[in-house]
């Protein structure tokens, strides 16, 4: 469960609109609103992404480091919620190799997708 001493500390958001853009990749500008700001704020990000993130009216939602959305549930699995920056755990001398770790999971995630998408 998320403390809420944590989620106080960041801003969540409903949102309350989603408008298509019209660019070269698919795009999608997203109205969020928290309870204590009457304007909404406008964030763009790509369509997929949106997509992969299940991403819907009503939905909360917190702004990431990238400047995306995260549902609730997803930020939670991310660490975004938690004390310690996680970012602050890379090691200065050597981020080539956290990017070189976060590469290859990225990759055997696809090729589990993959194989899950081939097998039905």
């Amino acid at each position: 469960m998320i403390e809420l001493q944590t989620m106080d500390e960041i801003p969540i958001f409903t949102i309350v609109k989603i408008e298509a853009e019209e660019t070269e990749i698919p795009m999608l500008t997203f109205y969020v609103k928290e309870d204590s700001i009457d304007e909404p704020e406008e964030i763009s990000m790509e369509e997929l992404t949106a997509y992969d993130r299940n991403l819907g009216i009503g939905d909360q939602v917190i702004i990431g480091p990238d400047e995306t959305l995260f549902p609730l549930d997803m930020a939670e699995n991310l660490g975004m919620f938690d004390e310690i920056d996680p970012l602050s755990q890379i090691s200065e001398t050597g981020p080539r190799q956290w990017q070189m770790e976060w590469m290859d999971n990225y990759m055997d995630a696809l090729e589990e997708l993959e194989d899950s998408t081939t097998r039905e």
